[in-house]
């Protein structure tokens, strides 16, 4: 069961985002995204009420708090600002 409205935008937005970005993704238990196949394999982010797990490979690197208005975007910068994902070549 999705425990938040919010929660659930954010998931289905992120869904579309990995798609887009060739990186094939999974939604596990309605909270859980796994990333398969891609240049961001093996990331994992979990989503608990207001928080947000991001493990590589199994291992838990980075907490991130989430309020209601969170986007994909900042999420994103969250992560390549903490290295967990590369950033984007310069156009």
């Amino acid at each position: 069961m999705i425990i938040s409205l919010s929660t659930y935008r954010l998931i289905k937005n992120l869904c579309s985002y990995f798609n887009c970005t060739s990186n094939t993704c999974e939604v596990v238990n309605d909270e859980t995204i796994v990333i398969n196949s891609g240049s961001l394999r093996g990331l994992l982010l979990e989503f608990h009420y207001n928080i947000c797990q991001v493990k590589v490979c199994g291992r838990l690197n980075l907490c991130i708090d989430i309020t209601r208005d969170v986007s994909v975007d900042v999420l994103m910068r969250i992560l390549m600002n903490h290295n967990i994902i590369p950033c984007p070549p310069a156009s």
